[in-house]
């Protein structure tokens, strides 16, 4: 389905990112950010965690919410970044989960779907305030958008 690939065409190799722009985790003194990336298209999470390990991030991939909390408890990830609809848990259900199960992690959503604003909305009736990246979104936007949150 065209209307779920998450990238822009992207000619050419990946740039590394500078020794200087290394993205540093205050609280924990990680080097390197940990980004959980959470899609039910395997080749979507894939290519996402790909292009984040090759920018100095350290990202691992999840392709249910419900594995996502699994890999989330022991991967201790800063950032999570999920597709909203998914079958079965939602992104937003994830984001709620992981918000009290891992406070100090930022979640961050990204959606190509008109029926996310209803979700966002219900969530933030509850008090959940999530980013929502729209989809498709380019790779070099993604990365400064995550650097964003060091």
């Amino acid at each position: 389905m065209l209307d779920s690939i998450v990238f822009l065409p992207f000619d050419g190799p990946i740039p590394p990112l500078p020794e200087d722009a290394q993205p540093h985790r205050r609280q924990t003194g990680r080097a390197r950010l940990r980004v959980l990336v959470v899609d039910d298209e395997p080749l979507i999470a894939q290519t996402v965690t790909a292009i984040l390990n090759a920018n100095g991030f350290e990202a691992m991939e999840a392709t249910t919410a419900e594995y996502a909390l699994q890999v989330a408890r022991s991967f201790q990830p800063d950032i999570v970044l999920s597709d909203v609809l998914m079958p079965g848990m939602t992104g937003v259900d994830l984001g709620v989960r992981l918000s009290t199960e891992l406070p100090e992690a930022r979640i961050l959503l990204f959606s190509g779907q008109a029926a996310t604003s209803e979700l966002m909305r219900k969530a933030e009736e509850q008090g959940y305030h999530f980013e929502l990246f729209p989809k498709p979104i380019h790779p070099d936007d993604l990365i400064a958008r995550l650097r964003s949150h060091t």
